[in-house]
């Protein structure tokens, strides 16, 4: 049996030489096409609106992890795994005197501050209860 055996074609240099500059033409198009898009995303706006879709997830994404890792209805030994350092590492920071007292420090001006806005409201509930009341005597 004699097989058919076609003869490689083997191009001329003016044919690969046309060959090369087309693919070169498309190359160099494919790099116009790439600069204009990167261009048009590297605004400040392009950025920060990137930035701050990454972030947001990012903080969706450990604020889930988080608020699961505190769900004690349902401990599993996973969860005591991430959740056993961050009390140990609280601890150790609580047990030093300086993060203590800067903590007991921001407590205090935290109470000081919802005493003062508690009082202030009080005193706009009564003065306004008392002007009702005067209305009602009317």
């Amino acid at each position: 049996m004699t097989q058919d055996s076609q003869p490689e074609k083997q191009e001329t240099l003016a044919q690969q030489k046309k060959r090369l500059l087309q693919e070169c033409d498309a190359y160099r198009a494919g790099i116009g096409r790439s600069r204009r898009v990167v261009s048009a995303h590297l605004g400040p706006n392009e950025i920060a609106k990137t930035a701050i879709g990454l972030v947001s997830r990012r903080a969706q994404i450990a604020f889930a992890n988080f608020s699961d890792m505190f769900d004690f209805n349902s401990l599993t030994a996973a969860k005591l795994q991430r959740l056993l350092p961050l009390v140990v590492s609280g601890v150790s920071l609580l047990a030093k005197g300086t993060i203590l007292r800067s903590l007991l420090r921001g407590a205090a001006v935290a109470g000081v501050g919802a005493t003062a806005i508690y009082f202030a409201t009080r005193k706009k509930k009564k003065a306004s209860q008392e002007h009702v009341a005067l209305h009602e005597r009317l």
